[in-house]
């Protein structure tokens, strides 16, 4: 029997807290659905030496690693000590930075074997069972010494086939809560809260992000099967709460109101976080949505100018996002205005349009997560490698991203962090947080004079 090792890269958390790693849990959902013996490492969670331990322990015949951008060189690093313990073991990388930067990621790293491209199970899976690389869809690997990219996988029309993430690999009772107060009786601070998906990828095409361009389209499971996995997380491991990760949780109305009915019917008395956008919610979705357990609902707001809304894509417009967050306030279901500042255009006019924007709308939370990030496959970093201010070398370095200062200063990003921060001082919110900028900022300085 084949076994297969999955690895969470350490020291990639967010803002401190970790989830536990839903795609190769998904990923080892369908392994182990085939007969194939997984086990998954956590290195976010459990640290460096539990990665160590579980490569010299479990003595796997293949390695597979998630990537993200900011944590590209913990995955590298992973690669050579897999290298280093068990020998000539096949190390595969997936993730979104492998699916965009695949190209200089083999050329670069020969201690990566392979890269899964987009939606990964069925191309694992298949490289695993000893399927010829060249047969593979979405599959990268060298061959005479050329990186050689396989034709793209076509996606699960059904979500619903999929099977499972492999929840029992791990010890969720280990993963932190998130939140204040309770919820359906839930202490929201002390319940593991564990990330779910009812969809995956995005019907907006903004261009600072890459989901829309990853994954093609949007596409939601049945309201059933994901209740089923709710209520397998609900009876099996006693988990109360849940973050759906979704980029956009609600784009369809009836999948999601069916999805909040069922969870009803089945009496799972729980408390969820959501995500989704002002243009896909309504009063009848938002009562549903709290009645099944939603104790907060994420927008991605991004400005309070009109003009940069058309200019970054988002194909949303103000007054929505009011009505939105109005609504949400209406029924009591407490809302976060995600925004961004320092978007390209940025001036202290639009600083101001968002100011105004959110004491007009005063949502409960804000969230920032200090200026606008430059990343791999997004119109914004095809921009700014067009204008000069980056390059694909810059993935090569350390710094886990880049802040776009091609317009401002550090400084003055700063200065309109605080003029946002002034619309209303108490509410919780990360502007505070986003105000002294996250040191990796002040090393980008070097970079950016």
């Amino acid at each position: 029997m084949k076994k297969v090792l999955l690895i969470n890269p350490f020291d990639t958390q967010q803002d401190g807290f970790s989830n536990p790693p839903l795609g190769l849990l998904y990923l080892a959902g369908t392994l182990l659905h085939h007969g194939i013996e997984v086990m998954v490492a956590d290195g976010c969670r459990e640290g460096k030496d539990s990665v160590a331990n579980a490569l010299s322990n479990f003595r796997p015949d293949f390695v597979g690693i998630t990537c993200l951008t900011p944590g590209r060189k913990r995955a590298v690093e992973i690669s050579s000590l897999a290298k280093q313990i068990a020998g000539d073991i096949p190390v595969v990388l997936g993730g979104a930075h492998p699916t965009i930067m695949y190209r200089q990621m083999m050329q670069q790293y020969p201690q990566i074997d392979y890269i899964v491209r987009g939606e990964g199970e069925q191309t694992l899976l298949e490289l695993v069972q000893g399927v010829s690389p060249q047969a593979i869809d979405g599959l990268v690997y060298r061959r005479d010494g050329f990186v050689v990219k396989t034709k793209n996988r076509a996606y699960c029309d059904n979500l619903d086939d999929i099977p499972f993430p492999a929840w029992h690999l791990l010890d969720l009772s280990r993963y932190p809560g998130r939140g204040e107060g309770k919820y359906n009786g839930i202490a929201l601070r002390d319940a593991p809260r564990i990330s779910v998906t009812f969809s995956r990828g995005c019907s907006g095409h903004c261009d600072f992000c890459s989901t829309w361009w990853i994954w093609k389209g949007w596409r939601h499971r049945s309201a059933n099967n994901m209740a089923d996995e709710l209520e397998l997380l609900y009876r099996d491991h006693g988990i109360r709460h849940f973050c759906f990760a979704d980029d956009a949780m609600t784009v369809d109305r009836q999948a999601t109101i069916a999805l909040c009915d069922e969870i009803m019917r089945r009496n799972l008395i729980i408390a969820f976080h959501v995500t989704t956008r002002t243009d896909c919610v309504d009063k009848e979705m938002l009562l549903k949505l709290k009645q099944a357990g939603c104790y907060m609902v994420a927008f991605g707001i991004e400005t309070g100018s009109p003009r940069l809304l058309r200019e970054m894509g988002k194909e949303n417009d103000i007054e929505t996002s009011i009505r939105a967050i109005s609504l949400c306030k209406k029924i009591k279901l407490p809302v976060t205005a995600l925004l961004i500042v320092g978007n390209v255009g940025e001036t202290e006019e639009t600083v101001l349009e968002t100011r105004d924007l959110l004491r007009r709308a005063m949502p409960q939370e804000v969230g920032c997560t200090g200026a606008l990030w430059i990343l791999p496959g997004t119109k914004l970093y095809q921009d700014c490698r067009r204008k000069g201010i980056i390059d694909d070398d810059f993935w090569l370095g350390d710094e886990p991203y880049m802040v776009y200062t091609a317009e401002h200063s550090l400084e003055t990003l700063e200065g309109f962090f605080k003029t946002i921060n002034s619309y209303k001082g108490h509410v919780r919110n990360a502007i505070e947080k986003a105000i002294k900028l996250p040191k990796i900022l002040h090393k980008i300085r070097e970079i950016t004079q």
